[in-house]
């Protein structure tokens, strides 16, 4: 069997920026100013905000797969169709935790593995709904920006309470290895989970949690 993917069709060799606000204003009146140092610099930001949002994504496909097993439903695919792709991760996150209490699963270490999700997701939140731009650190009068060496910051406003936090890279780091943390211990929770949980009747096993042994 051979396997070729098809979505690699992009035949240009030329790089791709992303460009802030105000480069693209300028260029729309012909101001030809691009700051190349901000446009990398806001790549580089995306890139590793986007690390962050897909490592959720796994997350997500890990809750689930628990909701598959405890929920057992008739028909998985529809389930997962119409029920779980229709919810967001925060009320999946509420039906984990209500079927793991009414299964008597919901042990200590259960109750950390949701915590972590649940904080790990909110960040993602954040992350992947707020608004990123740059600023100066400081406030400068005109008459001196010609002496000093400014500096400048990334900033991340969320859209919904408008706070403003500075985007950092190590934090950005500090994100993606929380969210794997939560996956790995979420999945390490999962390998007592099955040996305890009801057996499934219609769950065959997933990509992470094995089906039940008779």
């Amino acid at each position: 069997m051979s396997i070729r993917s098809v979505s690699f069709d992009d035949g240009s060799d030329e790089d791709l920026c992303v460009f802030s606000g105000d480069d693209l204003l300028q260029s729309h009146y012909d101001v030809v100013d691009l700051d190349w140092v901000a446009v990398a610099e806001r790549s580089l930001i995306d890139q590793r905000r986007g690390l962050v949002i897909a490592q959720v994504a796994v997350l997500e496909d890990l809750v689930d797969e628990f909701l598959l097993y405890l929920e057992d439903p008739r028909d998985p695919g529809r389930f997962q169709e119409e029920d779980l792709s229709r919810k967001t991760i925060g009320p999946r996150l509420t039906m984990l935790e209500r079927g793991l209490g009414s299964a008597g699963l919901l042990s200590d270490e259960a109750v950390g593995c949701l915590a972590a999700a649940r904080t790990t997701v909110v960040r993602r939140n954040r992350l992947a709904h707020g608004t990123i731009h740059w600023r100066p650190t400081r406030v400068v009068p005109i008459k001196d920006l010609a002496h000093i060496d400014l500096e400048i910051e990334w900033v991340l406003v969320d859209r919904r309470s408008e706070q403003t936090e500075r985007i950092s890279m190590a934090r950005l780091r500090q994100d993606v290895y929380e969210a794997i943390a939560a996956f790995s211990d979420l999945l390490a929770y999962g390998e007592w989970f099955v040996e305890r949980a009801p057996n499934p009747r219609n769950f065959a096993g997933g990509h992470y949690l094995g089906a039940p042994t008779p």
